[in-house]
């Protein structure tokens, strides 16, 4: 069963919280979850869910908040889910946010899909955990549910400069001992051991404006959006994650297919198996980007066929002149002319 991944964004948010409001050393704490500190770097990057489980965990023992993901989502900022807050930030309306939210969610989390209905004047916004992938949520859901929920409250105000009051909350998962801070937050009751995870509001909310809209940026940003959207529907294979990758580390040194399973969370046998079932291998993954990544630098006419040789990792121009005869039959010189 194929495993829900999330966002390393998601991920940098949560140490760089843990670090400014509570002194955590964030490279120790990446250290004790197991995270590739260059990983943070790659914000279109993903990790699994027991990677993401795994940093919960930490995060609210090394803080000693029991509540860490409310606090979390109160300080939440759009800019953390990249194109997606973008699109967010240049809808008209509140309604239109919570349609663009369900849309596009998965870009930063496949663990959860939101989406929305009214009913007799309330909306009813709710998250269904994933079910179908191998995903931490199932049994774990406190802290990201209770932290989007908080951030959707954040993010009303951000976006419309109103504050969003429901009139009920439904958690999934069982009552803590302690729900001042819930009800701090919510203002309204709060309900656990739910059949939904479920946010319920005045459906007047919808007609809110959302104070940066602007209808051609949100064209661009949702174009964009969407073309994500496309790719991920391929990123279910390896081989997609496997080009990603190499794409992201070949900038004058091959990386090892250690390196690469490494940042897929995987072994490198699991993910030797996985390309086997795919019918390539990380060699033939490997020659064939550097080839596109070969045909694509040559097109830029400031770049010499020295330059692209040091940026596909070759030792020496005369080993890149032979692979690159070997890929299309002739010469790096001969195809440019």
């Amino acid at each position: 069963m194929k495993e829900a991944t999330f966002s390393i964004s998601l991920i940098r948010n949560s140490l760089q919280y843990a670090a400014a409001t509570h002194g955590i050393d964030t490279n120790r704490l990446c250290a004790t979850v197991g995270i590739d500190p260059s990983l943070l770097t790659m914000p279109d990057s993903y990790v699994s869910g027991e990677t993401s489980r795994a940093l919960w965990r930490e995060i609210v023992k090394q803080t000693g908040d029991s509540n860490i993901g409310l606090h979390m989502g109160e300080k939440f900022n759009l800019a953390v889910i990249g194109i997606v807050g973008y699109v967010l930030f240049n809808c008209q309306t509140f309604g239109q946010v919570l349609e663009k939210l369900s849309r596009y969610m998965c870009l930063f989390s496949q663990g959860v899909s939101m989406h929305y209905s009214v009913s007799r004047g309330q909306v009813l916004c709710e998250w269904e955990i994933v079910s179908h992938l191998k995903n931490y949520l199932v049994e774990e859901p406190r802290q990201p549910i209770e932290a989007s929920f908080s951030a959707l409250l954040t993010a009303a105000t951000t976006l419309t400069g109103k504050s969003l009051c429901p009139g009920e909350v439904w958690f999934q998962h069982p009552r803590p001992d302690n729900i001042s801070e819930h009800q701090r937050i919510f203002r309204t009751p709060v309900h656990f051991s739910q059949p939904k995870n479920r946010l319920a509001f005045d459906a007047a909310c919808l007609e809110w404006s959302v104070i940066s809209a602007n209808p051609s940026l949100l064209l661009a940003f949702e174009q964009h959006a969407q073309t994500m959207l496309f790719n991920l529907s391929n990123e279910d294979t390896y081989s997609y994650q496997v080009v990603r990758e190499i794409t992201h580390n070949l900038k004058g040194e091959v990386p090892s297919i250690e390196v690469i399973a490494r940042s897929l969370t995987v072994s490198v046998r699991n993910l030797q198996r996985e390309l086997q079932t795919e019918g390539t291998s990380y060699q033939q993954l490997l020659d064939e980007t550097r080839k596109e990544l070969a045909l694509r630098y040559l097109k830029k006419p400031d770049t010499s066929i020295h330059d692209v040789a040091f940026l596909l990792g070759f030792s020496e121009p005369s080993a890149f002149h032979r692979a690159f005869k070997r890929w299309t039959g002739q010469t790096p010189r001969a195809y440019l002319k």
